[in-house]
C-alpha cells in the first residue's frame, strides 16, 4: 500500500513539472475517449516577444498565451482534447510547433496572434489560411475553419472585420491538417490595445474562437 500512496501523491507534482517545462502533451487536459484533438498555438514566446506597445504597455507573446489558455478552457468544456504548443513563456521554434501538431494527430491547428501596423488607426480582426495547390482538400477545410472562427470572434467582441485571407506562413504551409492563424486585433492601435489587455476582451475572443471551432466541426459532421 505504501508504494501506491507514493504514486498517488506524486502525480500532481509530475503534472505541475510538466506545465512548468512547457510540455504540451503531458500538460494537455485528459479528455474522454474519442474526443477530437485540437492544437492551440500561442504565438511567439520567450525571446520572441512579438509586437509591442509602450502606451499602454503590451506584449504580443503575453496576450497570445493568455488567450490560448482561455481557449483551451472553453474547448475542454465543449469536450475537445486540447494540446498546447506552449503553456508558459517559452520559445518554441516554428518547426517544433508543426511537429507537435503532427505527433498529437490533431484534427486542426489554430495559431493565435495579435497585429501591428504603422498607422495607429488600423483596427480589427482577421484570419489567415494557406492555399495549397498540392492539397486542395486541406485548403478547403482550412478556409471553412477560418470562415467559422472569424464571425464568431466578431460577434463576441464587436471588432471590425478585416476578413478571411490567404497567407503563406510556415505553420500554415507545413501543417498536415487544416490550419489557421488568428490576428485578434491591433496592439499598435491605442484604443484597441487597451481593450486587448482587458480580461473582458480576453474572455470574449477566447469564447469566440472556441465557438467557431465547435461550429466548424459540427458543420463538418452535418456535411458527411
Amino acid at each position: 500500500m505504501k508504494r501506491y500512496w507514493i504514486l498517488i501523491f506524486s502525480i500532481p507534482f509530475l503534472l505541475m513539472a510538466a506545465v512548468k517545462n512547457g510540455n504540451p502533451k503531458v500538460a494537455s487536459v485528459v479528455s474522454s475517449p474519442g474526443a477530437i484533438t485540437v492544437v492551440i498555438d500561442a504565438g511567439h514566446g520567450g525571446t520572441d516577444r512579438g509586437t509591442r506597445s509602450k502606451q499602454p504597455f503590451c506584449e504580443e507573446k503575453r496576450l497570445c498565451l493568455q488567450t490560448a489558455r482561455l481557449v483551451r478552457k472553453y474547448l475542454d468544456q465543449l469536450g475537445y482534447h486540447v494540446v498546447m504548443t506552449r503553456n508558459n513563456d517559452a520559445f518554441v521554434p516554428l518547426s517544433r510547433r508543426v511537429e507537435i501538431a503532427s505527433q498529437s494527430s490533431s484534427s486542426i491547428f489554430v495559431s493565435i496572434h495579435y497585429n501591428s501596423a504603422r498607422s495607429p488607426l488600423v483596427e480589427g480582426a482577421e484570419v489567415f489560411f494557406y492555399d495549397s495547390k498540392e492539397n486542395q482538400k486541406r485548403t478547403i477545410s482550412s478556409k471553412k475553419l477560418a470562415e467559422a472562427v472569424l464571425p464568431s470572434i466578431l460577434r463576441r467582441t464587436g471588432f471590425a472585420s478585416r476578413g478571411v485571407k490567404k497567407g503563406n506562413y510556415y505553420v500554415l504551409r507545413e501543417s498536415a491538417m487544416p490550419a489557421i492563424i488568428i490576428e485578434g486585433g491591433f496592439i499598435s492601435n491605442p484604443q484597441e490595445c487597451a481593450l486587448l489587455k482587458s480580461i473582458d476582451y480576453q474572455e470574449k475572443i477566447a469564447k469566440g474562437i472556441a465557438d467557431g471551432i465547435d461550429r466548424y466541426f459540427k458543420g463538418s459532421k452535418s456535411s458527411l
